[in-house]
């Protein structure tokens, strides 16, 4: 057990430093937060309340931001959050303002999940592991009369730390461990969408032997982590080597890409790993105010000293979370190789401390880049895009011109927001996003008539690669979200009342969903508005009575559905008065 320990050993003043750069990361992120709260937090924004409870319909989770529905309470916790995360960074009462923070942190990014990062899954994951370390011993304001401690940390939670990086970046190695990584390809493609790359990244393209070496370096590196942080021989010389080169990766993908928080609470996080060979020189030694190379190695199993209450606690509560993230590693694993299979039961149990991460970033590089189209129709009834205020197109059965241009959101996060609601997961927030820029139009300024706006669809386009689009202007069409319906999802899936109308704004149909499907009555209505047919659908199937009627409301048919099909009698209506009737079996007349 001695050689683990001292595997597993952290110093105190380099825990101490990463409890300042997670408290400094934490700072700027939830002020960032604030300044779009009311795009992204406020209950009637882009992400409204209801959006978040839709989509955790069925889903048992917990958030206190999900407790009340109203924009005072929203902001209440957002300056207790704050305040906790000043806090941290100053080092008062580290472990237990480490621990209302991982609680409010879980409980902000539940509040949107369509905001998800790997950089949210990270935070969480270092918070926790917080709770459990004394990361308030150096460089922080904490009484200075208390008695002298040892340098060296050892713990659950330490092993925690160093595995959670491990995992990370293992699995990500792993995930990448394919053609589009092996050709040195990869980072040129993922640098080539405009959308994504800052402007440096964009300069890089310009040196595909550069960004061949670094595919093969960045592969090389996440692969290697295992033997540069844990490794049993040159402990401390390896972990110097990897946290240069670490901090390396996460700095340049930083100043490359639009990642959001991902390298910022990354390279904090790696300042833990800074082994006791660098403090011990002479000014990091008259910083931390010790030259002492002590050790408190008392547990990591088995406990050669006696532990207090508190430490037993600590031991358990980091034990416990070790154990939930290691099965989800090999879980991942398996599931990656495919001998398991997701299962519902495994995710919620690990979601519930926030240690569900999935690692796959970019492991299959898109060579797409997103242009997206917003459509309206102005009073008038021209097409404009409403991201950009150019006209798009001049009637209904023109083809809409093709941006040119990506769009430069005003933030990552709306970018984050347009890639993410294009996909199945997040399939209800497309109707919330409309809803929310028919109030608050982007090009408002630009158009004349801006106020009587409609919002008809969105379109999602991208191209087959920037160079071929701008070379040869060929475009794939990525997803088109017809808007001219109205109603609720639950869990991604139309559910309760909705609406469709026709291109013209003339209702269509209105009826209820049950998990995607018509159930109970529906109503449906010729161009002029008339009632066409009303009658009960069964989970997606006509079933029971219907009634037909023509164009000017004059009844056509009456009979049965069962799952779809007439059955038993049928009475029909004719334009010269007449009247007839049928017996049908499996829609079929047999009489």
């Amino acid at each position: 057990m001695s050689e683990l320990k001292r595997i597993f050993s952290l110093d105190l003043r380099s825990l101490a430093l990463m409890r300042i750069g997670v408290g400094t990361v934490l700072i700027w992120d939830l002020i960032d937060r604030l300044l779009q709260f009311q795009f992204f937090y406020a209950v009637d924004g882009v992400i409204p309340y209801a959006a978040s409870q839709e989509y955790y319909a069925g889903m048992p989770t917990w958030s206190l931001h999900l407790l009340i529905e109203s924009d005072v309470y929203q902001y209440l916790l957002f300056s207790i959050h704050l305040l906790l995360a000043i806090a941290l960074l100053l080092g008062w009462r580290a472990r237990a303002v480490a621990f209302g923070c991982w609680l409010l942190f879980s409980s902000m990014i539940a509040r949107a999940p369509v905001l998800l990062t790997g950089g949210d899954m990270l935070m969480a994951s270092m918070l926790f592991w917080l709770m459990w370390i004394p990361s308030g011993r150096f460089f922080s304001i904490r009484k200075r009369d208390e008695p002298p401690i040892k340098l060296d940390f050892c713990s659950f939670a330490t092993a925690g730390i160093l595995l959670q990086f491990v995992v990370m970046y293992t699995l990500t190695g792993i995930y990448k461990w394919n053609p589009e990584w092996h050709d040195g390809t990869a980072l040129f493609v993922i640098m080539d969408d405009e959308a994504l790359t800052k402007p440096l990244g964009l300069w890089l393209t310009q040196f595909p032997g550069v960004l061949k070496a670094l595919t093969y370096s960045t592969l090389a590196l996440e692969l290697a982590a295992s033997v540069l942080l844990l490794s049993p021989l040159a402990t401390d010389k390896f972990r110097i080597v990897g946290v240069i080169s670490f901090i390396g990766l996460h700095a340049g993908i930083f100043l490359t890409m639009e990642v959001l928080g991902f390298s910022p609470i990354s390279i904090a996080g790696l300042l833990a790993f800074i082994p006791a060979l660098v403090w011990q020189c002479k000014p990091l030694s008259r910083l931390s105010n010790t030259t002492e190379d002590q050790s408190d190695t008392e547990s990591l199993a088995d406990h050669s000293q006696p532990l207090t209450t508190i430490r037993k606690l600590e031991e358990c509560g980091a034990g416990i979370g070790l154990s939930f993230m290691m099965f989800f590693a090999i879980w991942q694993m398996l599931l990656h190789v495919g001998i398991a299979t997701a299962n519902y039961n495994v995710n919620w149990v690990i979601h519930q401390l926030r240690m569900d991460q999935t690692w796959t970033m970019f492991h299959v590089p898109s060579n797409l880049c997103y242009r997206y189209l917003l459509e309206g129709r102005t009073a008038e009834g021209k097409f404009i895009d409403l991201l950009r205020g150019n006209k798009t197109r001049e009637t209904v059965d023109d083809i809409p011109e093709i941006p040119n241009d990506p769009i430069r959101f005003e933030s990552s996060r709306w970018l984050l927001l347009y890639r993410q609601m294009g996909t199945t997961q997040y399939g209800n927030q497309q109707l919330h996003t409309i809803r929310h820029l028919q109030k608050h139009n982007p090009a408002a300024n630009d158009l004349p008539t801006a106020s009587e706006l409609e919002i008809k669809e969105i379109v999602f386009q991208g191209a087959a690669g920037i160079r071929e689009f701008r070379n040869q202007g060929r475009l794939s069409l990525l997803s088109h979200v017809d808007f001219r319906a109205l109603g609720d999802y639950l869990s991604g899936q139309p559910h309760g009342m909705w609406e469709h109308y026709r291109d013209n704004g003339a209702l269509d149909s209105k009826g209820s969903y049950q998990q995607g499907l018509r159930h109970g009555n529906w109503e449906f209505y010729h161009p002029n508005g008339q009632l066409a047919s009303e009658g009960n659908f069964d989970l997606g199937h006509e079933h029971g009575l219907w009634t037909m009627y023509d164009i000017d409301g004059n009844r056509t048919a009456h009979g049965e559905f069962i799952d779809g099909q007439k059955e038993g009698t049928w009475t029909f209506w004719y334009d010269n008065g007449g009247m007839s009737t049928g017996d049908f079996k499996d829609d079929e007349l047999v009489q």
